[in-house]
Formats: structure tokens, C-alpha cells, sequence
């Protein structure tokens, strides 16, 4: 039951999180959505920095498996099913990109997490974009593939922040959609001749 306890404790927190943001979200809130006590919260949490720090745990062994490197014979589907993935992944803990400067403040542990995370994923995206281009999906050059690579890094992580900056609002769902669309929309100009037109239909249906 312990252990019940505290798994129900962190997934209402991010839900909380998520929702009004982690500096937005007090303990008592979370003890509220939980239907437990602040008493018997603060013996699971004594502080609420250790939620966020589970949480954070949770982050990076999700995170893990949806940077795991790909296999130099990917298609276009693969590199597909790697963009969905990340995505569910950002969506899943967005509060940690939407209150960035409020959680590397706050949170050392944090900062390093989260820059260890877009470090990689940049890189992730540019081994992508070299097996494509090898595989004659892309044709992007040696110099172009890192600028690339960093650009659909900031359109997944950070688009939903410039979104909320310019009025849009949308669900998560939405969101995701949205970037997908947009991540493509770059990807188009790259794209061989027959890549070009399937990369073009996608993003027409994103775009809706």
C-alpha cells in the first residue's frame, strides 16, 4: 500500500504539473487530488523537492528509451515512429519544458537532467537526418545536418512555449500535432523527389 501511495501520489502530481505548472501546484493541492491527507503526503514527500526529483527519475527512464540510437537502415517510417514517440514523451512532462526557468532555479539536478536530454536529442536527430540521407530519403550536406538537426530539436521541445506566447491555446493533443506538422514542413525542402511528395501528404494531414 506504501508503495501504492506514492505511485498515486506522483502521477496526480504531474498531472498537477502539467496542468498549472510546478511552481502553480502546492502540496496541498496534490494531497487534495490524491484524497490523502497533507500528514500522510509529507511522510511519503517530506519536501516537495523530492517529488520533483522522482519525477525527474521517471523523466529520464522514459526519456531513455525513446533516444535509444537508431539502426543505420532506417526508413523514413522508422525516423516516423521516433518523432511520435518523443513527442508523447514532451507532451507527458511538458511542465518541465514550460516552467524551464523556474525548475533549473529552483532545481540543479534539473538543469543538468534537461541539458543532458536536448544535447542528445539533438544529436539524435542528426544521426537520424545522416542514415536518411545516406539511404537517399534526404539530401542534406555534412554542414547542414547539426543546424538541422538542432532546429527540430527546438520545434519539439520549445514550440508549445512560443505557441503560448503568441495566444494560441490548444490541448496537448493539439500541440502535438501541430509540431509534427511543423517538424515535416522543415524536413520538405531536404527531401528527395518521390520522399518529398509522401513528407508533403503527411504534413497536409498535420497541418489540419
Amino acid at each position: 500500500m506504501k508503495g501504492d501511495t506514492r505511485n498515486r501520489i506522483l502521477v496526480a502530481s504531474l498531472l498537477l504539473f502539467n496542468e498549472h505548472g510546478e511552481p502553480g501546484t502546492p502540496t496541498n493541492s496534490i494531497a487534495d487530488e490524491v484524497d490523502i491527507s497533507p500528514g500522510n503526503l509529507h511522510y511519503h514527500f517530506p519536501r516537495k523537492e523530492l517529488i520533483v526529483a522522482a519525477l525527474l527519475d521517471e523523466f529520464q527512464a522514459d526519456a531513455g528509451r525513446v533516444l535509444a540510437p537508431p539502426d543505420a537502415t532506417i526508413s523514413i517510417d522508422d525516423f516516423w515512429v521516433f518523432l511520435h514517440d518523443l513527442l508523447e514523451l514532451a507532451a507527458a512532462y511538458r511542465f518541465l519544458f514550460r516552467d524551464l526557468e523556474a525548475l533549473t532555479a529552483g532545481y540543479p539536478r534539473a538543469a543538468r537532467v534537461l541539458g543532458q536530454f536536448a544535447r542528445t536529442l539533438a544529436r539524435l536527430f542528426e544521426i537520424y537526418l545522416r542514415f536518411l540521407t545516406d539511404a537517399g530519403w534526404f539530401s542534406i550536406g555534412d554542414s547542414d545536418a547539426p543546424v538541422v538537426a538542432r532546429n527540430l530539436a527546438v520545434i519539439a521541445l520549445f514550440s508549445e512555449r512560443f505557441d503560448r506566447l503568441s495566444g494560441v491555446s490548444a490541448t496537448a493533443d493539439d500541440n502535438a500535432l501541430r509540431i509534427a506538422g511543423s517538424i515535416l514542413n522543415v524536413l520538405k525542402p531536404f527531401s528527395a523527389s518521390d520522399t518529398g511528395r509522401y513528407v508533403g501528404d503527411l504534413a497536409a494531414h498535420y497541418d489540419k
